[in-house]
């Protein structure tokens, strides 16, 4: 029994012993950092594109008034009507104007015949002079009655051109094809002229040409860098949700609104309107195709932060900001945190699980890949750094600044090192 217990308790020693021993090489042996989220910098399209909301416009809005003042007689149009060039949009009581358009008439035709009868006493006299039957102040009496006769004629011309007028503006036409927007009077109502003395005139319609109509949008100062008059844009209405509409940039007005502390420019998108879809005052949204980039190096955006957001990078890597800023060359940073500018920053995944700072020079971007210039080549992965926020591995990866990112005193290259 002694030494059956004996080799018992052997056998026990040594198995807990071997326990043990495997235990303490698992606890020393160092855990592998988990692989932060990636993807590969690749070849590919990017297609710039700014978005706005605006309303739909008439292009060229005419707003007609009457020259000639009276009761609307007849008006055969009505909002909606569309008409042609020479229509009829309303008729003012025409007897006024037509009463002096006939007085002036009558009046130029009896200057014409004073005017003729007054050359046969200048052509009588002419003769009579020469036969020295009168005198020559004789004469030019009666050949200064001749010409006032002649001025009295293109005075009585002259206010029948003015009277011919007054008639006409009495009838008043649709001066392009379009559509009425607006109406302003009605039968019976009295129409002030537009050229009274005291210019209260009324506004009888309001019109456009709907075959090609306008929106209106306000585009961030942050994006205009990309919009040029003549780019194309495509264009949503609320009205019509099951298609889009192409038009073309037209131009941008160079007077600046500032809403809520951000600045806009207004930019007007003209649109074909043939199908009569689109109406004034419908809100749609346009996108403006800003650029094309074909088979250009591009990253996910997610890789990319500014200089004033190295807080996210920090957050990846599980460490202060503020010390991964003081690591870097402060000519890649702007003045402050709060302030724009500076290089923008990609982490690169690097062979054996190390991680690489960058600073990289951007490009045109389509708000989920952004054009890579230079910094990263084909083929390198990049951090997906608003994943590897999110991810917190258990194993913080180690992370290094590309040459050229770091500062160059030793004192900074020990903050670097830190970092690592």
């Amino acid at each position: 029994m002694p030494a059956l217990f004996r080799a018992r308790l052997s056998t026990r020693s040594a198995l807990s012993i071997v326990l043990l021993a495997t235990a303490a090489a698992c606890h020393s042996a160092p855990r592998e950092p988990t692989p932060l989220p990636n993807a590969l910098a690749t070849h590919r399209d990017i297609v710039v594109r700014v978005q706005a909301t605006g309303t739909l416009e008439p292009i060229d809005l005419i707003a007609i008034r009457s020259k000639a003042s009276g009761f609307v007689q007849k008006m055969p149009v009505d909002i909606g009507t569309d008409v042609k060039a020479g229509d009829l949009i309303v008729q003012i009581d025409p007897r006024d104007v037509k009463n002096q358009y006939d007085e002036t008439v009558a009046d130029d035709v009896a200057s014409v015949v004073a005017m003729r009868n007054a050359e046969l006493q200048k052509k009588r006299a002419d003769d009579m002079l020469a036969q020295r039957v009168i005198t020559p102040a004789e004469h030019d009496s009666v050949a200064a009655s001749y010409v006032r006769a002649v001025s009295v004629v293109a005075e009585d011309r002259a206010n029948l051109d003015l009277a011919r007028q007054k008639l006409e503006d009495a009838t008043v036409r649709a001066p392009v094809d379009g559509t009425v927007l607006t109406k302003s009077v009605s039968l019976g109502q009295l129409v002030t002229s537009a050229t009274g003395t005291f210019g209260r005139d009324t506004s009888i319609v309001t019109m456009a040409n709907l075959l090609r109509v306008r929106m209106r949008v306000n585009v961030d100062e942050a994006d205009m860098a990309n919009v040029r008059p003549g780019e194309p844009a495509t264009i949503r209405v609320d009205a019509v949700p099951s298609r889009s509409f192409d038009g073309v940039v037209e131009k941008i007005e160079p007077t600046a609104v500032v809403n809520q502390g951000v600045t806009f420019f207004p930019v007007l998108v003209t649109i074909d309107n043939h199908e009569r879809l689109l109406m004034p005052g419908m809100n749609g949204e346009v996108t403006i195709i800003a650029a094309r980039k074909p088979g250009v190096l591009a990253i996910p955006v997610d890789a990319v932060r500014a200089s004033n957001e190295l807080v996210a990078i920090a957050r990846a890597f599980q460490r202060p900001a503020d010390s991964l800023r003081d690591a870097i060359n402060p000519t890649l940073l702007p003045a402050s945190t709060s302030t724009t500018g500076g290089s923008r920053f990609a982490v690169v995944a690097l062979p054996g699980g190390t991680y690489e700072l960058r600073a990289v020079r951007a490009g045109a971007t389509d708000l989920e890949w952004v054009e890579i210039l230079d910094g990263i080549k084909e083929g390198e992965k990049v951090v997906l750094l608003g994943d590897a926020a999110r991810a917190h591995p258990a194993t913080v990866p180690p992370l290094r600044l590309a040459q050229g990112v770091g500062r160059s005193s030793a004192r900074a290259a020990t903050q670097a090192g830190s970092v690592q």
